[in-house]
């Protein structure tokens, strides 16, 4: 097997930070292995409590016995790798600690005019600075090319045991521990004018707007009293819940199977229908909704939030700002822009406001409320809202609230925006906030408590893949409390 060739192959497969997670297992154990010949010591990721680096050689490498931090960076397009590898100098000379040495493990072909700029950087240096490229890793790896190649071959098994080790290991305080680190980097990046929110159906779920399974059910209902009126049929109350029930078992419990013919069903009347059930119990606002809004509030100076895209049809996040007296402008269609001062509220599975007469065009606005007008996002790449999704995934922080991450094409625009970007390759760039997974009554079965940190490792690892860091919660009624935190107030605990 040529070592060169299947590193840069490797770097060049797959989504990039499949790519990176896979390179860099590759790099740690092989490391290991040659330092382990010379009686050396490495620490990596959970074995690291540092966190200023992907590994720590406490008994420094060949000659050389200082410690060196040591850091792996891989780019895609050669016109960041300036920008990568400053990035990373200027993060670890903040951070180093009592660190000076620095061991930058670049996985490309280094170019001299690159190299000589480097060498002038090193100058200002409080630290030695050391760089590898890919001919000092196939000079590590040809050591013990039979471990490299086995390695290689097992990367998935490898990767999977090694995430499994990580969440048997880990404490039960590491949630919080990224939590903090995430808020701080997501407040960082809301200094900076770059953060767009990503809204789903438990952003309104406190203000008591219909959940989906309620809409459905009731437009069931609706439909079978509407049918069986019509030939002079009465059933009882308790009987259409039974009716509903079968049905929709009857059609596989998909949503949007059910509202292919639920439309159908009531012509003219359906928005007006939709819009009545989903407004039935509902509040204008909540603790939440309250705290998003604070959020579009901008700091003196600055944008706040640049733009949030709303999978909900309600118009709750519009009667907030409205009230905050935050400009906006809601995007519900082909065409429509926002001003320079107004935050756009892209309603991208359509739009359904309680105050209709407040708006125009609302004809056709809800782009998903059927199997056909999902299947229309998935197969037309440039349609307006999946173009505005992907515009922001590309160039933005986005941070999801209220959503389970489960959807096809969201996860399908997340993989397509991580290939498109140019900078910061590797990295995830994103943030979703989600409710820890718990068994209940486990409290004090340790095997259970082992499941649960497994699962947690694992699913922090599948997002990972997307480019999104999560930022677990036991409660939702923390997600306020993380909103007031990222926009400054870090006494909100």
């Amino acid at each position: 097997m040529d070592i060169r060739e299947t590193l840069l192959e490797l770097t060049n497969s797959g989504t990039i930070r499949y790519s990176y997670m896979a390179v860099e297992k590759l790099i740690i154990v092989m490391m290991k292995d040659y330092l382990k010949s010379q009686n050396k010591r490495l620490f990596a990721e959970n074995e690291s409590v540092r966190g200023i680096s992907d590994m720590i050689l406490p008994d420094g490498i060949d000659s050389d016995e200082s410690c060196i931090a040591a850091e792996i960076k891989m780019y895609r397009h050669k016109q960041m790798s300036l920008r990568v590898i400053y990035d990373t100098i200027g993060r670890f000379s903040i951070n180093r600690g009592d660190i000076n040495k620095l061991l930058l493990i670049v996985v490309n072909e280094l170019p001299d005019g690159i190299r000589n700029r480097i060498k002038e950087k090193k100058k200002q240096l409080n630290f030695e600075l050391i760089i590898w490229d890919i001919d000092d890793l196939v000079r590590i790896f040809s050591y013990n090319e039979s471990l490299f190649v086995d390695t290689y071959n097992n990367l998935n098994t490898v990767l999977l045991r090694d995430t499994i080790n990580n969440g048997i290991s880990r404490n039960n305080s590491t949630y919080l521990e990224k939590r903090k680190k995430y808020v701080e980097q997501l407040h960082a990046q809301y200094e900076n004018d770059n953060i767009v929110l990503f809204l789903g159906a438990g952003a309104s779920n406190e203000a008591k707007i219909a959940t989906w399974d309620t809409l459905i059910s009731e437009l069931f209902v609706a439909l079978i009293d509407k049918q069986l009126s019509a030939n002079h049929i009465q059933i009882e109350k308790k009987d259409k819940k039974k009716i509903v029930k079968e049905v929709i078992n009857q059609n596989g419990n998909s949503p949007l199977l059910q509202t292919r013919f639920l439309r159908n069903g009531f012509e003219n009347d359906f928005e007006e229908l939709v819009r009545d059930i989903l407004y039935k119990s509902a509040v204008d606002t909540s603790d939440l909704l309250e705290e998003i809004g604070q959020l579009c509030i901008p700091n003196r100076g600055k944008l706040g939030v640049r733009a949030i895209i709303n999978y909900n049809f309600d118009d709750l996040v519009e009667k907030n700002l409205k009230r905050l007296r935050v400009k906006y402008h809601s995007i519900y269609g082909e065409g429509m822009i926002p001003d320079t001062d107004e935050i756009g509220i892209y309603h991208v599975h359509g739009f359904l406001p309680q105050e209709k007469e407040n708006y125009e065009n609302l004809t056709k606005s809800l782009l998903v409320f059927s199997e056909e007008g999902y299947h229309k996002l998935m197969i037309e790449p440039y349609n307006w809202a999946n173009i505005s999704q992907l515009n922001y995934m590309i160039n933005n922080t986005c941070l999801f609230i209220g959503l389970s991450m489960t959807d096809p094409n969201m996860r399908r625009l997340l993989e397509i925006a991580a290939q498109k970007r140019t900078e910061n390759d590797g990295e995830c760039q994103h943030y979703a906030i989600m409710r820890r997974f718990k068994i209940k009554d486990s409290e004090e079965v340790e095997s259970i408590k082992s499941f649960e940190r497994v699962n947690e490792s694992l699913q922090e690892s599948f997002f990972k893949e997307l480019g999104v860091n999560v930022l677990w919660i036991d409660e939702f009624s923390e997600i306020p409390i993380l909103l007031k935190q990222i926009k400054g107030n870090y006494d909100s605990y």
